[in-house]
């Protein structure tokens, strides 16, 4: 049986990942936090470490075999701690792709993001495009990317570029439109709502991961996502459709709703930094010919088709939300509790 280390295994997708690998390989999960959730792991072999400590992660690599890394650990849309951003998207990355090459791993698989793009675009984004990532994040990821490309590690190496993962445990922002469904209140959007942005669902994703660690070998990246990729406003009312809700959608106009989102922002009324900002009224939408073609890979889910069923599982698991990761907690309303009170 191989063995994979997970980094960042008490996040979303760490949890999610092992879960799903955990019956075909043996597991080493190393997250900086302490484990909340054990009942993820049928037998936990868990590390609390950093991957910014260096000493620390080489025990891990001393006291086990490993053959494959997947690499999702990242500290996400902090535009107020650049410096750990950087520490350790870049340079946690690089302590494990030196250990990596020092001992021989076969494969590393790395998460990157589709926030290295921060702009509009009028059509698809292929792998080949330079980035235009304004916040720390997105800068950092594609930095680990090249590092990664070009490190002297002589293993294989598959790069996911992937877009909002989305899934039934992932409640932190998913959780705000599920409130307002729920109780047939409007979704306010911003602008027209007419601009088309790209998820993933996480066992696609995870599908994915599977496909690139039995079938292929050498250096890869690969943009991923849903096919048939519609406008916010049409995925918004296909799943008020599907669940019978009366609100309708409504937007605020463009330059006055991103001014409000700006100042709710700082004064921390709303998780909703400027990156969020500028994806709520962007067109941000991947090529994924590439994975397609080499992979053989297709995605299961659309857009509309992820979110319907995580609403359901949302509404039926209301009462028993996992709290095992801070994207898994239920979200509250706060101030935006004042938009369901606009006539």
């Amino acid at each position: 049986m191989e063995t994979i280390l997970v980094t960042g295994s008490n996040g979303f997708l760490g949890e999610e990942i092992i879960s799903f690998f955990q019956k075909k390989y043996k597991i080493i999960a190393v997250d900086k936090t302490s484990v909340i959730n054990s009942n993820n792991f049928v037998d936990p072999n868990f590390y609390q470490i950093d991957i910014n400590n260096i000493d620390e992660i080489k025990k891990i690599f001393k006291e086990n075999s490993i053959d494959i890394i997947i690499h999702c650990a990242a500290e996400l849309l902090d535009e107020k701690k650049t410096d750990l951003v950087w520490k350790t998207n870049y340079f946690g990355t690089k302590n494990l792709l030196d250990l990596s090459a020092k001992y021989n791993i076969k494969k590393f698989i790395f998460t990157s993001t589709f926030s290295i793009f921060e702009k509009n675009y009028d059509s698809l984004i292929d792998e080949e495009e330079l980035p235009s990532a304004i916040v720390d994040y997105g800068k950092s990821k594609y930095a680990a990317e090249n590092l990664i490309l070009r490190h002297d590690y002589q293993g294989s190496i598959v790069i996911f570029r992937c877009p909002v993962i989305i899934g039934k445990k992932r409640l932190d922002k998913l959780g705000l439109l599920f409130e307002f469904i729920k109780y047939n209140h409007d979704i306010w959007l911003i602008g027209g709502g007419n601009n088309r942005v790209h998820f993933i669902y996480v066992l696609d994703l995870i599908n994915a991961i599977e496909k690139s660690i039995t079938s292929i070998q050498g250096k890869y990246l690969f943009n991923i996502g849903s096919d048939d990729v519609l406008s916010i406003k049409e995925i918004f009312k296909k799943l008020q459709n599907s669940v019978n809700s009366t609100g309708g959608i409504r937007s605020f106009p463009k330059t006055l709703g991103l001014l409000l989102l700006k100042i709710l922002n700082f004064f921390n009324l709303v998780p909703l930094g400027p990156y969020h900002q500028r994806m709520l009224v962007s067109n941000i939408v991947l090529d994924t010919s590439r994975i397609k073609k080499i992979l053989n890979w297709k995605p299961s889910y659309t857009n509309e088709e992820m979110l319907i069923e995580c609403y359901k599982y949302y509404i039926n698991n209301n009462s028993s939300v996992n709290q095992s990761s801070a994207s898994s907690k239920k979200p509250k309303l706060g101030i935006l509790s004042i938009l369901k009170y606009i006539p």
